[in-house]
């Protein structure tokens, strides 16, 4: 079963291990650039000294090279990726097999239905985890000097950096799998699966996320110092940023007598609970489908 998986699926295989190659040529040559850019600018011990607040034209000029490109650019083309990924491959897995009636072969041997699709989804979901595994170091590495003046809270890097970008891959193929049961068609499973998964998506980041654990309080805002243009705020870069600490989420406006603000320490204990949220979604959606699969041989 194991092999028989490997083969219906080997193209998707091939365009992923593609993908992912594209996607580490990219961050090599823009990774390789900020890092000479930032070590020439002594941004390092500039962070480390004053926040930034003593060097705004460096702080400046790398944003205004590299900002755009890595925080707006590259996160808009990624915006949709880990959802067409999932749908794609998700899609196929039951959607193909009834569209083309492939199931009345696959489905009277030896292997019982329930066990097949089990055994598929198993090796399916384990390549999507090695691929989003695989992808998430890729990102992490190529966006770490953009990183040390954004932290990792901002939207550009915290859907690409951790546990959650596997997670999101891994929501939309369970959408897409039990999508492909439901309406028997592989391209309408896809199209199907990524209106709730965006929808999801948006309300867990912009409505859940900010909540996941009580938010710590300023009583007034830091004192900032503020040199040409740079200023402290609630910018992708803020020198100095609003709380003190570079990558802090803000959850509550900069200009407001009291701020509320999640630490950049609880990054990690932020995407644990975010990623646990997308795969119970994912299980109880696989669920299902297996369920739908035992019930229509029962």
């Amino acid at each position: 079963m194991i092999w028989v998986s490997w083969r219906q699926h080997r193209s998707q295989a091939i365009t992923g291990l593609g993908l992912l190659c594209a996607l580490a040529v990219y961050g090599l040559v823009l990774g390789l650039q900020m890092r000479s850019s930032f070590s020439h600018n002594s941004l390092a011990t500039c962070l480390a000294h004053s926040l930034g607040a003593s060097c705004p034209n460096s702080v400046a000029n790398f944003d205004n090279s590299f900002g755009s490109l890595v925080n707006i650019g590259f996160w808009s083309v990624l915006l949709l990726l880990p959802g067409l990924i999932g749908a794609v491959v998700g899609a196929t897995v039951l959607g193909r097999e009834l569209e083309m009636g492939t199931w009345r072969l696959a489905w009277s041997q030896t292997v019982p239905r329930t066990r097949w699709l089990v055994i598929q989804l198993a090796v399916v979901a384990t390549g999507l985890v090695v691929l989003g595994a695989a992808m998430t170091l890729v990102i992490t590495w190529y966006r770490a000097p953009m990183d040390r003046l954004t932290g990792h809270f901002v939207h550009n890097a915290y859907d690409y950096e951790g546990l959650v970008l596997t997670a999101y891959i891994l929501f939309a193929f369970g959408l897409a799998v039990l999508f492909g049961q439901l309406l028997r068609r592989t391209i309408p499973a896809m199209l199907a699966a990524l209106v709730p998964w965006v929808a999801v998506r948006l309300i867990v980041e912009f409505l859940v996320r900010p909540h996941f654990m009580t938010p710590l309080t300023l009583a007034r805002m830091v004192p900032q110092k503020c040199t040409g243009n740079v200023c402290g705020g609630n910018g992708i870069v803020s020198v100095p940023p609003t709380t003190g600490h570079i990558g802090d989420l803000l959850v509550t406006n900069p200009g407001s007598p009291r701020i509320l603000y999640q630490p950049a320490s609880r990054f990690w204990e932020f995407q644990s609970i975010e990623a646990g949220i997308y795969v119970a979604l994912t299980l109880a959606l696989l669920g299902t489908a297996v369920w739908l699969v035992h019930r229509r041989g029962t």
